[in-house]
Order: structure tokens, then sequence, then C-alpha cells
């Protein structure tokens, strides 16, 4: 009996110490990534914090590109370049995510876009600005341009989050918008257990190949800084923090209330209905009829992003899911460029 203890003890001890031993590594590893020389960039004072930018081009008009929940602007970093070619682009880390500092919370979204427009600002930035929004930065794109109607010519969303997103919690069986993962809170606390339990760096192939499957296709460089980002304590506040104010109907309904869009072009880049379909088929388990109740939401809400302005236009990747800069980005990129010589043929300035 008195072994039995005294062995029990010494496994608990040694799993305490692990455990200890663990968390130390993950937090240290993470604060030396984050006191490692920036890549081309800079860190430009924004409301109450600072936020990491990447500024690549020259000339008019200024892109500035808004990345999905979760994503650092190193998601763009190659499409960026790209376009750099045409003209100024901007790609930039939210507060808290990647090299940029934490910043006040709640993360409303007319915080995220107070900090947007102080960053521009403080940069000498002024516009005429087309904005590039995926997924939740479709979201903060929408309100920037409703704030600042004066400083934008032109819009691209991709795949946007709609202010009204609640309606798959309302309208979908609860069965399947969880199988569905239109909630992806469950799947965001995944990653952010592991880092509390100092397993992140540990599982860092399951995570990859599962919950960041979608980057598999972006070089190792890029791979590596998203990779770092996850692992950011800092990180998982701030996302955790947008999605539940993304939840919330006052935040839906002031950006509702933010005043009128401009009459610019806009162009919505919508993933292919097929291929959600088949995916929430395939990979969620859904019925075909449920899967086609989700995609129906979806284009319905993604399709209100087209009535924004008269000049709006629906284009379809027909080869997307929902990162078609990814999948697709020729298709992206070309679709901009031609909005870039559009807006270049109307706005003064540019």
């Amino acid at each position: 009996m008195g072994l039995d203890l005294t062995t029990g003890l010494v496994a608990l001890g040694a799993a305490a110490l692990a455990f200890v031993a663990s968390n130390i590594y993950t937090r240290t590893a993470a604060l030396s990534w984050e006191r490692t020389p920036y890549p081309p960039g800079r860190l430009i004072r924004a409301d109450s914090t600072r936020l990491y930018v990447r500024i690549r081009g020259q000339g008019s008009p200024v892109i500035v590109i808004e990345p999905g929940l979760g994503s650092p602007g190193a998601e763009w970093w190659l499409i960026q370049d790209e376009l750099a070619r045409m003209t100024t682009v901007i790609t930039y880390d939210r507060a808290g995510y990647g090299w940029s500092r934490p910043g006040r919370f709640p993360r409303t979204s007319f915080q995220v876009v107070n900090e947007l427009s102080s960053m521009l600002q403080r940069a000498d930035l002024n516009g005429p600005f087309v904005l590039l929004g995926h997924s939740q930065g479709g979201l903060y794109t929408q309100l920037f341009g409703r704030l600042h109607p004066d400083r934008v010519a032109g819009a691209v969303f991709l795949d946007p989050i709609s202010s009204n997103h609640s309606r798959f919690r309302t309208e979908l069986d609860p069965s399947v918008y969880h199988a569905s993962r239109i909630d992806a809170l469950p799947y965001a606390r995944i990653p952010a257990a592991l880092r509390r339990l100092g397993l992140m760096r540990f599982c860092r192939h399951l995570i990859e190949t599962n919950l960041l499957a979608y980057q598999s296709a972006l070089p190792a460089t890029v791979r590596e800084v998203i990779w770092q980002h996850f692992t950011l304590p800092k990180a998982y506040t701030a996302i955790l923090s947008e999605y539940d104010q993304n939840a919330t109907p006052a935040n839906s309904s002031d950006i509702r209330n933010a005043g009128a869009f401009p009459q610019v072009p806009v162009k919505v880049i919508y993933h292919s209905p097929r291929r959600m379909v088949r995916d929430l088929m395939r990979y969620r388990g859904l019925q075909r009829d449920d899967a086609e109740q989700v995609e129906q939401i979806w284009q319905q809400l993604a399709r209100a992003y087209v009535r924004l302005s008269p000049h709006g236009e629906w284009i379809v990747a027909q080869e997307s899911g929902h990162y078609m800069h990814i999948d697709q980005p020729e298709l992206v990129m070309d679709e901009v460029r031609q909005l870039i010589l559009r807006v270049r043929g109307t706005a003064p300035g540019c």
C-alpha cells in the first residue's frame, strides 16, 4: 500500500514537472519568435496599440487587405507582392495577431475598424482605397466603407461574413449547424486548450493537417509565420473575442446602421456551390438536403454584399472553397486588377 502510494506520488510529480516544463518551453518559444527581427514591415501606432504593417508597391489607389478570422497578414503576402507590381498594397496583422500588439477589448467590429483607420492615417495613406476583405475581413471592410465613404474607391469581398450571420443558428437544425462547422468556436478552442496545456508545439502536424489544412499550398516560409502566429496566447484571446462580438446582435445592428456604403464598384467573389455542398457531405457528414440548405443561406447572405452598391458584380470561383485566394489566386488577382483599372478611369487622384 505504501509503495503504491509512493509510486503514485512520484508519477504525479513527474507529470506536474513535465506540464510545467512544457508550458515554460511553449511560452519561451513564443516570446522568442515575437522578438525576432521582423520581415520587411514595421510597427505603426494605431489607436491604443501598434500594428505590424507590410507596405508594397507605389501608386494609387491603395489596396487594403483585411484577412479572415484568425488569419495573419502573411496569408496574403504572395498576392500582395504580385498586385504591388500595379499599385500600393497593404497587409497587416490585426491587434493581437502575429507581430501586432494586443488592442482594446472587446474586439468589436468598430474597434477593429478604428484601429485600421488610425493606422492608415499614421502611415500617411489617405486613399483612395480599394478594400479587399476575406470572410470576416469582409465584414470589417464593409464597415470601413460605411464609416469612411469618401476614402473608398472600390471593394472586393471574398466569401464575406454577413452582419446577419446568426441566420445559420436560427434557421438550421442544431445538429446540422454544429456538424457544418459554421460555428467555428469549438474548433478554435481546441488549439487554445492545447496551448494552455503546453502541448501546442508538440501537436503541430495534427493541427496543420486538420485545422490549418487550407494553407498547405502556401510556401514553407509563409506557413511558418502562420504557425508561429497560432501559437501565441494573445492571438487566441483576440480571435475568440472577435468571434464572440460577431455573434452579438448589437455589433451586427451597429454595422447595418453605420451609414450607407459608397456607390463604388464592388465585386463579390464566391466559393463554388457545387464544391461546398460536396465538401459538407463528404467531410461534415451532412445529408444533401441539409448541405444545400447551408449553401442556400450562405449564398443569400453573400449576395447582400452585391447590393451594397448599384455597381455590384457577382463572381463564382468555380474551383474554390472558402479560401479562394489560396485555391485560385490568379482569379482573385485578375478581378482586383480589373477593378483597379476601372477605378483609375473614374476616381480623382488615381
